[in-house]
């Protein structure tokens, strides 16, 4: 028998590249020369955020972040319970010195921040010298700064930054003090004005990769074409002449601006453009033109519309619609329109070319006017068509306009599936009706294939959602308001739970636990929405002492009862492990306004 240490070197790397740096540095290192050679070897990837246990954490900085300060080329971090701040801080609070701190940030080539505060986001922007890649997620909560200026100034000034991602959930308004950035080419964006688009785009003459989203600027959501400044569009290719692949999201934007703005972009290969509004994005003879005349190196294109809400007095004609697809021109990017009437003042509708780009679709079992400009597919290409297609959100109405069903179609990725009632009266609909048409249109394999079920509304028709999941075997994550907890079915493989007491029905928290324990026996990861802050020793009692399995916990209190004293919690939960014999690897973290506590092991 081969034992492991007489395995050839690069046999060995390849088997370590399958390990977490805790597993590397806590089980194989300082064993022998060569192994620890082998491990210094690997290019390793730290994850410090909310996904790891306060009890791995320290570990981590007591074991693994210094002999490993050489290798670490991707870290990540957060601040929504205070750990991004707890690095940057040049005390003893954690079990590694600051200096090994610095030189990490010095030397690792991609930074991943999540809800960094200002001062952290500033601190670290100073460390990085070496930096490659940065991606910054701010959330609407997230104690921040709204001065996206300063940061785009320091980003801008990095000479060895490639690629950056910005999830902002406020737009930055660009200043003519930013300095360009030559390094960058690649670059994702979500929340720019478009009158500042064409300003971002000078400052990145390498620029050969951009995923964007624009709107008006607050207030401005009519088409204010007449104050926009077009002159700032003119030439605009001469400035980004590497910038061949685009993905552009507009909001509230008319079309005459993008025609302008896509006119300039000659060199574009690849387009990827959607709207939340029709106007006149869903004429295919204007697509035609623009690409015929201005994009002649368009290689892929992709069109994604969706507009929720057409006001009442919209005529929408999808023949006409349709019929502006038809040429052979689009016969390498089929067309489908999906339409949907509930009332006249409730009318959606979506187009997309195949094969779709977006990774979720809002849609409904029944009641979908459907058109396509082709009416037979390649069977062979057919089955990429919703490849990429992750997720599915069905809307249930009352009394749908027909009860033709949503066409059978090939899901080679599908996960995750979310179900929404707009309910006046739940024993109107007929449950079994529904799901003996659900089985029609996804087939076993493709059931057997989900793995997330989301009920996001307060509450649902009785039995519908024991007798789904009856459907689904391989379920593991599920979200599901409180009053849809007593369920007729056991679901062993589930290890995420998360629970809304966001209710219009009394829930008891005795109650919803009992379920728990019946429904989900292994469950591993559990998460509280809306709790009354009174419930929370209920809850943690229950749950610490009856959940074997149980490793993560989340509690989020409702709005009216919006924060918890840390000090008497803490001593609660100090005397509570005590008495019952808790290992001290279960630990406690609070985000700034202490409605959110985490506990993990």
């Amino acid at each position: 028998m081969t034992k492991f240490e007489h395995l050839p070197n690069e046999l060995v790397l390849d088997i370590l590249t399958y390990l977490d740096s805790y597993d590397l540095f806590v089980s194989l290192f300082n064993l022998n020369i060569r192994l620890n050679t082998l491990i210094y070897a690997q290019p390793l990837s730290i994850n410090l955020g909310n996904s790891l246990s306060k009890y791995l954490l320290d570990r981590y900085y007591q074991s693994v972040l210094s002999p490993a300060r050489n290798q670490i080329h991707t870290l990540k971090l957060s601040d929504t319970y205070g750990r991004m701040s707890n690095f940057l801080k040049n005390d003893n609070q954690i079990q590694i010195d600051f200096e090994t701190r610095k030189f990490i940030l010095s030397q690792v080539k991609s930074l991943i921040l999540c809800n960094p505060k200002t001062t952290s986001l500033n601190r670290v922007l100073k460390y990085v010298s070496n930096i490659e890649h940065i991606c910054i997620s701010i959330g609407q909560q997230t104690q921040s700064t709204s001065n996206y200026q300063g940061l785009f100034k320091s980003l801008f000034k990095m000479k060895s930054l490639k690629r950056l991602c910005l999830d902002l959930y406020d737009a930055l308004i660009i200043d003519d003090d930013i300095d360009a950035s030559i390094s960058l080419t690649d670059m994702t964006l979500t929340s720019c004005y478009i009158q500042d688009l064409a300003q971002l785009l000078r400052r990145m003459p390498n620029i050969r990769k951009l995923h964007i989203t624009c709107y008006n600027r607050r207030n401005s959501l009519t088409n204010d074409d007449d104050n926009f400044d077009y002159s700032l569009i003119d030439g605009l290719g001469d400035y980004v002449p590497f910038l061949t692949d685009l993905k552009l999201k507009v909001m509230f934007i008319s079309f005459e601006k993008i025609e302008v703005f896509l006119q300039q972009l000659s060199q574009l290969t690849k387009l990827t453009f959607s709207s939340i509004t029709l106007e006149k994005y869903s004429n295919g003879l204007t697509w035609e033109r623009i690409i015929n005349n201005y994009l002649p190196n368009l290689e892929k294109f992709s069109l994604f519309l969706d507009e929720t809400y057409i006001f009442e007095d919209t005529l929408v004609d999808l023949n006409e619609i349709i019929q502006s697809f038809n040429s052979s021109f689009w016969h390498r990017w089929p067309v489908v329109i999906e339409y949907y009437v509930e009332a006249t003042d409730k009318k959606c509708l979506i187009l997309y070319t195949l094969p779709i780009q977006e990774s979720n679709l809002r849609t409904y079992l029944y009641g979908l006017e459907i058109r396509k400009n082709i009416d037979e597919y390649n069977q062979n290409i057919e089955k990429s068509y919703y490849n990429k297609l992750n997720q599915l959100n069905f809307i249930f109405h009352e009394n749908p306009s027909s009860r033709n069903l949503l066409p059978t179609r090939i899901y080679s990725n599908l996960e995750t599936f979310t179900f929404s009632f707009e309910l006046i009266n739940p024993t109107s609909y007929e449950i079994d009706s529904i799901l003996i048409n659900f089985q029609q249109v996804f087939s076993t394999s493709v059931l057997s294939k989900i793995e997330r079920i989301y009920f996001y509304d307060r509450i649902y028709p009785t039995n519908f959602v024991s007798k789904l999941l009856n459907l689904l075997p391989n379920i593991v994550a599920l979200h599901i308001p409180a009053s849809s907890l007593h369920l007729s079915t056991t679901l062993p493989l589930l290890v995420t739970l998360t629970i809304d007491f966001n209710s219009t029905i009394e829930c008891y928290s005795t109650d919803i636990l009992r379920q728990v324990a019946t429904h989900f026996p292994d469950i591993h990861l559990l998460y509280f929405e809306s709790v009354h802050s009174q419930d929370i020793y209920i809850l943690l009692s229950y749950c610490l002492r009856k959940f074997s399995h149980l490793s993560y916990l989340n509690i989020k209190f409702d709005q009216t009862n919006s924060h918890i004293d840390r000090q008497i919690f803490i001593l609660w939960f100090n005397d509570y492990k005590q008495l019952n014999g808790l290992s001290d690897n279960v630990q406690v973290e609070f985000n700034d306004h202490n409605n959110i506590l985490d506990i993990s092991w």
